[in-house]
């Protein structure tokens, strides 16, 4: 079965929060904005309100699962507009994959169809995506899907980012 990218649903809360659990453990995180004390119809309201305005301290970003076959693989955060810090380091598309789904091309589909996802929300022309300097697999994803290196620059808590752009 195809991956697709999809919004969350009602029917998701125990496949999120078990995602979530699993990158916990896995000493990651499943999205910097999971709010898993809010009941879960909440947290759907935020995440949808969040597309149209994120409030003082984000960006407006669709926050979409990675379904194949029913199961959620991974997520991409998808930023339809850009501060400072998203202009320089962070990128207009974040991905992830479970760590029981790598290894699968997932990635490379998540990052391809987020591509898709800005241009049918008029945003075009080049796209940034970022990744940390050593993260190879991540590297690889963004250059399959037609990244070109811009340059390194320094990053957060001393780990030098890796800028791209696809056109």
């Amino acid at each position: 079965m195809p991956l697709v990218l999809r919004r969350i649903t009602l029917d998701d809360e125990q496949q999120v929060r078990a995602a979530a659990e699993t990158m916990t453990a896995d000493g990651g995180r499943w999205s910097y904005r999971f709010e898993p004390e809010l009941p879960w119809d909440q947290y759907i309201a935020l995440v949808r309100a969040r597309e149209q305005d994120a409030g003082p301290d984000d960006v407006a970003h669709a926050e979409l699962l990675a379904d194949v076959d029913g199961t959620v693989v991974g997520r991409a955060t998808i930023r339809l507009e850009l501060d400072d810090f998203f202009r320089t380091l962070g990128g207009q598309i974040g991905y992830l994959v479970l760590p029981a789904h790598r290894g699968r091309g997932h990635a490379t589909a998540i990052l391809r169809q987020s591509l898709v996802f800005l241009r049918e929300h008029g945003i075009g022309g080049p796209v940034l995506v970022t990744c940390d300097d050593d993260n190879h697999a991540s590297a690889a994803v963004i250059e399959k899907n037609g990244g070109v290196l811009e340059s390194v620059v320094p990053g957060v808590a001393d780990v030098p980012k890796r800028r791209y752009w696809i056109g």
